[in-house]
């Protein structure tokens, strides 16, 4: 992947930012004879079309049944991962998270071969409590422009609890209240791709996420940030914490990365 200057402008800027249902008749033998063999052939038909009716059925059972499999998360394709999800060149794990309906997503929802809009992805994990993370989300809201959104970027915003530790009983209420809160006020910006939470089954998913540089989570700092490249999930860039001076820099990352991919 190609380098970037202002990559490394961001990178270096963030290493000093703290992290955290039939009818009958009368009739002679004879046409008694004859009805018999018509309502025999009659009841030959009707069983026939019995058949052909419960085989149509049968089939579209099957074909409906095809369909939910076919869109189920958990079927969709997906790169073989790398060991880590934290450095450059790695391909992200394909991590399960769960939305403010508490809706199951994995992040191959997101991978272009099953979603053709999707060209940079920008996945976050946050805290409700940090700092560092109340500044990254406020400025989010700035950034999130609906021409990035129209050339392809995904904003995935994933609060993990607080710092700590996860809170997932309290999911997906607290998230929904977030979401809510945030659109309401910035109906354009504040409309990210997702709104989601981890459930305790993934936290060791997360971990691979993280250089184990913090002390939250047995080594998780927030916010932790990934730019990756949709058509093949491989993380560009790879960020923990976030600090006041940074959306003019971000900003300049993502015009040109979206004019590399």
């Amino acid at each position: 992947m190609k380098k970037f200057m202002i990559s490394i402008a961001l990178l270096c800027a963030m290493f000093f930012f703290v992290s955290c249902g039939g009818s009958n008749g009368e009739k002679d033998s004879g046409d008694e004879t004859n009805d018999s063999e018509t309502n025999d052939s009659e009841t030959d038909e009707e069983t026939a079309d019995s058949e052909t009716t419960d085989s149509e059925v049968t089939d579209e059972e099957v074909t409906d049944e095809e369909t939910e499999d076919s869109t189920d998360p958990e079927n969709l394709p997906y790169p073989e991962v790398t060991a880590t999800s934290n450095k450059e060149g790695d391909i992200a794990q394909n991590i399960t998270i769960y939305d403010d309906l508490d809706v199951k997503h994995k992040f191959a929802e997101w991978y272009q071969p099953n979603n053709p809009e999707s060209k940079l992805i920008w996945l976050i994990f946050t805290a409700y409590d940090c700092g560092p993370c109340h500044i990254l989300k406020e400025d989010l809201l700035e950034i999130n422009s609906p021409e990035y959104k129209k050339r392809g970027l995904k904003i995935i915003l994933v609060f993990n609890g607080l710092l700590a530790g996860p809170q997932p009983e309290l999911e997906p209420g607290k998230l929904a209240e977030t979401k809510d809160l945030y659109i309401s006020e910035f109906p354009e910006t504040g409309d990210f791709e997702l709104y989601g939470y981890l459930r305790k089954e993934e936290q060791k998913v997360f971990k691979k996420f993280t250089s184990g540089a913090g002390s939250v989570m047995g080594g998780a700092a927030y916010p932790t940030w990934l730019f990756i490249d949709a058509s093949t999930m491989e993380v560009i860039e790879f960020g923990e914490g976030w600090g006041e001076g940074m959306i003019g820099p971000a900003q300049t990352e993502i015009e040109a990365l979206l004019d590399e991919l």
